[in-house]
């Protein structure tokens, strides 16, 4: 946004988006990727339910389980491995640090956004004049609740109005989703030397915008926070996406640190802006920008993602079942789609190594699992023998428990001790259970990839009311304490 005036939080002029006029699939689904989402269904559910007491389903599941000890094992013992060691990001802080840029996609988040800039506005990433090394972008996306105006006020409040950018994007013919919204910005063209991507209702501490840019002066290209759930234990859903969470955490810091193709989460995105510009800034017609912006820097450039234990950005947890099931529907439909279309060239990338391109297809090859153990679960019924399903999805559940149980070992209790070895195990137990909505979610997204027709719409997440930051978390929240 070097172009736009660096003014005291006034609104810039609208943005528009060069579009055809009469948009039809804005987000595209080729027919090929139709086809291709059909075959993946059909073929797993014949090969699961075909596989019943055929002789050959022995050998499903000894496969189905190596491949499972093959891809977790790396994973738990690369994830005892930090992105930078400690010593050299301290020693970053004694030189100039990278300037940021924080870009905020935002419709109708007057309720929650007021609180993301307020923390923007304690930031410690600052000149020895007490100037701000960072400024603020918030793409107003057609919002009707006064948005940009709670922005505005917010901004002045915290002292940061001179730092803080409102773009309106309007039109009824524009590309829908958060992508396109953090694409309409242009990121890619500010003078800042970082990006860091945070959703509206994000909250951070102090020191996570210095903390940032401490790991880009050490060396990192392009990293993700840890993302930790406001109040998680004040319900039952809250806590179980909470421990998802780091379950998620463990996994792709594991994947990075074992040379895996390891991936952004769209809240806590941290990369160099000369690096999103040679990938031509944030993909805009997808589901899931997160992953798609991931799957380019690893073709393109042979970037993978790294992830910080010690930068960390709050979120509201999904406040209901209905829209838990959206939200994991349109992420599993967002993958599909992103290795349909970057799925080849990752695969053909020269500047990826051997191990990170073989990673990439066994996670893409994961979305088979779904349809498969459906499948045997429908030959169990057909065929009396529930031998081949209880494996497949037991072996399942239990490396889903396995890992959320290691990756626990980052979590405390109340008064900030480790978890006790109980409860980690119940609530290991309990994450592997509910990583079951996966299996649904991967195997719904394949059919309604396949059947698509017209538009696609991106459905917004609700939001919860509570956006208080939990007692006893800025320390944590600023990036100051390594777990």
């Amino acid at each position: 946004m070097g172009e736009l005036p660096r003014s005291a939080a006034r609104s810039a002029p609208p943005v528009h988006e060069p579009a055809p006029e009469d948009v039809i699939d804005a987000i595209p689904t080729p027919l090929l990727w139709r086809f291709t989402a059909m075959a993946v269904l059909a073929g797993g559910l014949t090969i699961g339910g075909a596989g019943v007491g055929s002789g050959v389903d022995r050998w499903i599941v000894i496969g189905f389980v190596i491949v499972l000890i093959v891809g977790l094992t790396p994973i738990l013992i690369g994830s005892r491995r930090a992105p930078v060691a400690p010593e050299v990001l301290e020693a970053t802080a004694s030189g100039s640090l990278p300037t940021v840029l924080v870009l905020i996609a935002a419709r109708n988040e007057a309720s929650v956004l007021p609180n993301l800039i307020a923390d923007l506005g304690a930031q410690d990433h600052r000149d020895v004049d007490g100037s701000p090394r960072f400024t603020v972008a918030v793409v107003d996306d057609r919002s009707t609740d006064g948005t940009g105006a709670a922005v505005r006020a917010a901004a002045l409040a915290s002292g940061i109005g001179a730092v803080v950018q409102i773009l309106r994007r309007e039109g009824a013919d524009l590309v829908d989703g958060k992508g396109a919204a953090l694409a309409s910005a242009r990121p890619q063209a500010s003078d800042a030397d970082v990006i860091a991507i945070l959703d509206a209702d994000a909250r951070v501490g102090p020191g996570y915008l210095r903390h940032a840019a401490q790991y880009v002066a050490a060396g990192i290209p392009a990293l993700t926070a840890r993302r930790r759930t406001l109040h998680a234990e004040r319900s039952m859903l809250a806590t179980i996406q909470a421990d998802e969470q780091t379950q998620d955490g463990e996994l792709q810091r594991g994947r990075w640190a074992s040379g895996g193709c390891s991936e952004f989460r769209g809240n806590g995105i941290v990369i160099r802006r000369d690096l999103l510009a040679a990938v031509g800034g944030i993909p805009a017609a997808c589901l899931t920008e997160d992953l798609d912006l991931s799957t380019r820097l690893a073709a393109e450039q042979g970037v993978t993602v790294a992830w910080a234990l010690d930068l960390v950005a709050w979120e509201e947890a999904v406040p209901t079942w209905q829209g838990l099931w959206g939200q994991r529907l349109r992420w599993s439909e967002g993958a599909i789609r992103r290795f349909f279309a970057f799925g080849p060239s990752v695969i053909r990338s020269t500047r990826l190594s051997a191990r990170a391109r073989w990673d990439f297809a066994a996670y893409g090859a994961q979305l088979v699992a779904p349809p498969l153990i459906l499948g045997a679960a429908i030959g169990a019924l057909v065929f009396g023998n529930p031998a081949m399903a209880v494996s497949l999805f037991g072996s399942y559940v239990v490396a889903g428990g396995i890992l959320a149980f290691d990756a626990l070992r980052w979590e405390t209790g109340p008064q900030g001790r480790p978890l006790g070895l109980a409860e980690r195990l119940a609530r290991s137990v309990r994450v592997a259970l509910f990583s079951v909505i996966w299996l649904a979610a991967v195997t719904g997204a394949l059919w309604r990839m396949a059947m698509r027709r017209g538009i696609v719409r991106f459905d917004k997440t609700a939001r919860a009311a509570d956006q208080t930051m939990p007692v006893g978390s800025t320390s944590t929240a600023s990036g100051r304490r390594t777990p």
